[in-house]
């Protein structure tokens, strides 16, 4: 069970169908985790957040460490397996810029509640409010990808991170992919 046996429509179909699942999920537990002012549930490492939300098969797990540079892992999980992860981490707020971070950090929120599932995991491509401007570069997809978010205010580079995203792919016990829009 879970093996890819080709490429057929009837697979194409599923695995198309399960990716629109994952990435409209994606984005409703964005309304609900940090962008949303969730609430933090126990760390599972010490010295980590994290936030947590479920619906149904799906949950997404948020952990990150510290404030200003606050590198973290998200990863969802479809019938209480891993099926997809985001890494991020980077410089964060910019040096020099800290006493502003509050404001950049509520601005960072804003422009991740305006995540669509055509591109679920950040913000949009680009979002301006005022002065601060939001910007998003991403190279691949949600299958496999790396991405770059940056916040400027007054075109003075604020906030800066990066990331990776992809598939959680485990295997069978005949060591064989286990596909998660194959399983049950």
């Amino acid at each position: 069970m879970g093996h890819e046996s080709g490429r057929s429509p009837e697979y194409e179909a599923r695995k198309a169908e399960w990716l629109a699942e994952l990435s409209r999920f994606i984005v409703e537990a964005n309304q609900h985790t940090w962008a949303g002012e969730g609430a933090e549930v126990e760390p599972q490492r010490p010295g980590y957040k994290e936030l947590e939300y479920r619906n149904g098969l799906w949950c997404l797990r948020d952990s990150y460490t510290s404030y200003f540079q606050a590198p973290g892992m998200t990863t969802v999980y479809h019938r209480e397996r891993p099926v997809w992860a985001m890494s991020y981490g980077g410089p964060g707020q910019t040096e020099g810029h800290q006493d502003h971070a509050k404001e950049t950090f509520n601005f960072l929120k804003d422009a991740l509640m305006h995540v669509t599932p055509e591109l679920p995991f950040r913000g949009p491509p680009e979002y301006i409010v005022g002065d601060r401007s939001y910007h998003f570069d991403m190279s691949g997809d949600i299958s496999a990808g790396t991405w770059r978010e940056q916040i400027t205010e007054s075109g003075i580079l604020t906030f800066e991170q990066n990331g990776i995203v992809g598939f959680a792919i485990d295997k069978d016990a005949n060591r064989q992919p286990v596909y998660p829009w194959l399983l049950g």
